[in-house]
């Protein structure tokens, strides 16, 4: 039977969802107060507050203009006593500003944006400052939420939009939909929200992405760490999820296992499974927020499954075991492996770490550091202070360092680097790594990758990788595996070690977009038959012949040297609305992007992503498909996204009346 959606419907009567980004209206602590909690300030951060709060900008001196560092972070590098003297000045220019009554304006214009942005990182390209403004959103300034709402365009039309997983992408798209009224249901195969962050809690499992960056632009947090670690961030999903009134729209332990389109009835039918019975459900239109770190990828080597003891992938971890005393395998160094096993590694065992490939570290001193209570303090009661910490988080890693990856078929690129700027970054990484070695020399080729900067996903560090390395009761190996045996492993050297545990930190089946769900399109198009293990789509979200369908986190839309993912699945989200919108305003049945304009797309992000790190090196990596294609990176700036998916342009898509 298909699920009604009249109870559904009916929730939509509740208030609009809207950003929870609360505004600090005045500045009430005495000087004493501000004092003690000035030295603990992020420099750049307080001064950008101050300019805005005043309107005087002359305090962005360009003495104490910010250094981007290879970390992704600006800082200003002087003396204590000159950091000391930019604190005095923004101590005296706050309490002339408490003291004046001054109102708070919450929102910076956009010619403030990009003075802000000069002064943080030198020349900023104008396309970046819309991006960055819809990044700073304040109460009641919402840029992304939709101007509509389905009862001004359509109020009569039975619309509903299927969304399949509620991680942190589908959670979004739920958000922007639930502002447009548009209905909608989450099917969740889970019995909890969270995508990834539910299903990997593997010891020392956090973000790799600052958390005041890697949040919702409309639901900004004062954050416990730095880097959160999995647990908070899937109680930050879910708090958002419940603040919006999302939660109540999630059905879980469903598993969609079919889609299918319906020309007639223009919709898309759903086959479900659900508490061991099977159900059926429509969409008119359909979400895939299903991910691409969710289905463990175990390597297929000889001999797997006839270990003796307990192996398990990272992904799956098994909590009932006590490592002490045990003899522990860990095959991969991917960015899951490197963090649970600087755990392992304190722990009492013997453990070895069998690497094909190397990762190059991206120093980040803060990493597993707790907010401190001066930091806390400052988010929450300095008037737009939270904005522009976050503002000096987006607009240097929104820019990024993708063209120091870029090939410069001059230089001549090779598999140590691609161009000079590409040599400078991996000098400043190698001249961070070395020292951390200096005594133990027989760890460089283990340590130092054989490929270039960019090449692979690079970890961030705070030095605890190297140390791990250098423990007693730890041991890297670069030799191939040769044969999984019932008691350990063997090498391809011929050297054979017992092991009472075998974890696989090998990653994840990325490039099988949307699968297991079975999906077929106009005329009985098969997704999977047509994609091959070679998935492509139009801005990462549509594909010819599967109309009203959409991907969010879909082929090439993963990123490595700039910005979040949540930022992009947030662009996603909103381009998804804007298509719903075109569908209630026109009067359409179904819009199907164009054939030529998908294949145009993918010609230039094939050619762009080839003249990249990765696709130039031979390097082993999860951003190639099986035939070594790039299905996984976006190799454009963020402007761009932004740009593409800031409105669904009418002439990329065939429209259904």
């Amino acid at each position: 039977m298909t699920q009604p959606h009249t109870a559904i419907c009916d929730r939509f009567s509740k208030p609009r969802p809207q950003a929870s980004n609360p505004v600090i209206e005045r500045l009430d602590a005495d000087d004493a107060t501000l004092a003690k909690h000035l030295p603990g300030a992020d420099l750049p951060a307080l001064l950008m507050s101050v300019a805005h709060l005043t309107g005087d900008f002359d305090v962005l001196r360009p003495e104490w203009r910010p250094t981007v560092q290879i970390s992704g972070v600006a800082r200003i590098e002087v003396e204590s006593h000159e950091a000391a003297a930019i604190r005095a000045e923004c101590l005296r220019r706050l309490a002339a500003f408490r003291d004046a009554n001054t109102p708070v304006v919450p929102r910076p214009t956009h010619d403030q944006i990009a003075r802000m942005a000069e002064w943080l990182v030198g020349p900023v390209s104008e396309h970046y400052v819309p991006l960055i403004a819809e990044e700073l959103i304040a109460t009641g300034a919402d840029p992304r939420e939709p101007t509509w709402t389905k009862d001004m365009l359509d109020a009569g039309r039975d619309f509903h939009v299927a969304i399949i997983g509620a991680g942190e992408s589908g959670l979004a798209a739920a958000f922007r939909l639930k502002q447009a009224g548009i209905p909608f249901t989450i099917y969740e195969k889970n019995s909890e929200l969270g995508g990834t962050w539910l299903e990997n809690d593997y010891p020392g499992c956090r973000v790799d992405i600052n958390s005041f960056y890697y949040s919702y632009a409309f639901a900004r947090r004062t954050w416990k760490d730095y880097y959160s670690t999995a647990a908070d961030v899937r109680a930050y999903l879910k708090s958002v999820a419940i603040e919006a009134g999302i939660y109540e729209h999630i059905r879980f332990n469903t598993q969609v296992e079919r889609a299918s389109w319906d020309e007639d009835a223009g919709l898309w039918q759903l086959e479900l499974a659900h508490d061991g019975g099977r159900e059926a459900a429509h969409g008119h239109m359909t979400v895939f927020a299903v991910g691409q770190l969710n289905r463990p990828l175990l390597p297929d080597i000889s001999g797997r499954d006839t270990f003796r003891g307990p192996a398990f992938h990272s992904a799956e971890w098994d909590h009932s075991i006590d490592f002490t005393g045990k003899r522990v395998a860990v095959i991969g160094t991917g960015a899951s492996a490197v963090q649970f096993i600087k755990e392992l590694a304190r722990e009492d065992c013997d453990l070895t770490i069998f690497a094909r490939t190397t990762n190059w570290l991206l120093p980040t001193p803060d990493l597993t550091d707790p907010v401190s209570e001066s930091t806390a303090w400052l988010l929450e009661h300095v008037p737009n202070y939270a904005l522009w910490y976050r503002a000096a988080l987006v607009i240097v890693q929104a820019v990024g360092f993708l063209d120091d990856i870029a090939v410069d078929p001059a230089y001549p690129p090779t598999e140590k680097a691609v161009s000079a700027r590409n040599d400078a970054l991996r000098a400043a990484i190698t001249a961070w790594m070395e020292p951390q070695f200096a005594d133990r020399p027989d760890l460089r080729d283990v340590i130092i990758p054989d490929s270039p900067v960019g090449a692979k996903r690079i970890i961030r560090d705070n030095g605890d990788w190297i140390a791990t390395l250098k423990r007693d009761n730890v041991t890297m190996l670069r030799n191939p595996i040769e044969v999984i045996t019932e008691t350990g492993i063997r090498t391809a050297d011929g050297t054979e070690r017992e092991f009472d545990v075998i974890i696989y930190g090998t990653g994840f089946r990325a490039s099988e977009f949307l699968m297991p769900v079975g999906v077929t399109g106009r005329n009985g198009a098969d997704l999977h038959a047509r994609w091959q293990d070679d998935a492509r789509a139009y801005i990462g979200a549509t594909i010819p012949d599967f109309p009203n369908l959409f991907c969010m986190y879909g082929p090439n839309t993963n990123l490595v040297v700039y910005g979040s993912i949540i930022m992009f699945s947030e662009l996603t989200a909103n381009y998804i609305v804007d298509a719903a919108r075109t569908l209630l305003e026109g009067g359409y049945k179904a819009l199907d992007v164009r054939r030529d304009v998908y294949d145009s797309f993918n010609e230039r992000v094939d050619e762009r992503n080839r003249n990249l790190t990765f696709g130039f090196s031979s390097v082993n990596s999860w951003y190639k498909n099986s035939r070594g294609r790039v299905t996984q990176n976006y190799p454009f700036h963020a402007y761009d996204f932004w740009r593409r998916t800031h409105e669904l342009l009418a002439t990329d898509y065939e429209f259904t009346p």
